[in-house]
């Protein structure tokens, strides 16, 4: 314990020692500098989180349910941190104090829709102040696509990790300190040769696969980019929360799943490989994305009638 350290100190030493165990840690990392930035605010001399601080700020998240649950995880574990190193006096939320967010359903593409969606983003004009795009955005929407990956493995995918010819992609460090080996369709890897063949004529010294002046693209400039061309394709649709390009995603698996009932595949067996692709720790987390769509019925229909006969009919009571 260092009694001359203040809280912003702390901070740090507990960001730097979360990244030296493998966690890239963005996230976190700008959640816990919110609260030290209102801390100093209210309270300039504090070393620790105290209850009071802390309580009064998680009180002004109520109204975003899922910041609040990301905060009150990352605070919990820097007060935890600093029990460990002697500070015996830190606040530590309890737990269960606020319930993960419950989603919001997502969004079910038809195949007509994505075409349409394609179909407009292959229109995007050259423009002077976003170097590149006409040639990026296609390629990682597609990417989102395919290959059903969260949006910041797209956006931050470097260079040295995509072997198109190959016919692979490694995602590092995604959630939590964890990568994992994508193989790709050989459609796909033409499409991302001829895409790469482009850009490097822009961007021939690039760290980043999809470059955005010397960086990469924000989360911000993917969703607003996404439904530029979704109300591009569907002028009258009313957007609220729903389409994002997220529900590619989900897209990816309940697509797979699917097509693997209506072809006899076993699904149980399945699941282990499309877990692994998805970057999943269980299976759990790859039925979450599965949802029961209109689609599907008749092929379950067909499924459930090998059923009918195993338990037998209940007589009417008279």
């Amino acid at each position: 314990m260092d009694s001359n350290k203040r809280i912003r100190q702390l901070a740090d030493d507990f960001i730097v020692y979360k990244k030296s165990l493998g966690y890239v840690y963005d996230s976190p990392q700008r959640l816990l500098n919110r609260y030290v930035d209102y801390v100093e605010q209210v309270s300039p001399n504090i070393i620790y989180p105290e209850k009071y601080v802390t309580d009064k700020y998680l009180g002004s998240l109520s109204g975003a349910p899922g910041t609040l649950y990301g905060m009150i995880s990352t605070l919990r574990e820097f007060s935890n941190y600093l029990f460990i190193h002697g500070y015996e006096k830190v606040y530590v939320i309890p737990p269960k104090t606020a319930s993960q967010p419950v989603p919001e359903a997502p969004y079910f593409f038809t195949e007509d829709e994505i075409s349409a969606f394609f179909e407009k983003l292959d229109e995007v004009d050259v423009h002077a102040s976003f170097k590149g795009r006409e040639i990026v955005l296609p390629a990682i929407f597609r990417l989102l696509y395919c290959c059903g990956l969260r949006c910041k493995e797209a956006r931050t995918l470097e260079c040295d990790n995509v072997h198109s010819d190959e016919r692979y992609m490694d995602v590092r460090q995604s959630k939590g300190p964890k990568s994992r080996r994508i193989f790709i369709s050989q459609e796909l890897a033409n499409y991302l040769n001829e895409y790469n063949a482009k850009i490097s004529l822009l961007f021939p010294d690039r760290k980043y696969y999809f470059p955005h002046l010397d960086s990469y693209y924000s989360s911000g400039m993917i969703s607003k980019n996404f439904r530029r061309f979704w109300k591009k394709a569907y002028p009258d649709f009313r957007i609220t929360t729903r389409p994002r390009a997220y529900d590619f995603r989900h897209h990816l698996v309940w697509a797979n799943l699917n097509r693997w009932a209506a072809e006899g595949i076993d699904i149980n067996v399945m699941l282990a490989y499309l877990m692994r692709y998805m970057g999943h720790q269980n299976i759990s987390e790859t039925l979450y994305y599965f949802r029961f769509v209109p689609e599907f019925f008749p092929t379950f229909r067909e499924m459930s009638k090998s059923l009918e006969d195993i338990l037998p009919e209940v007589p009417d009571e008279k």
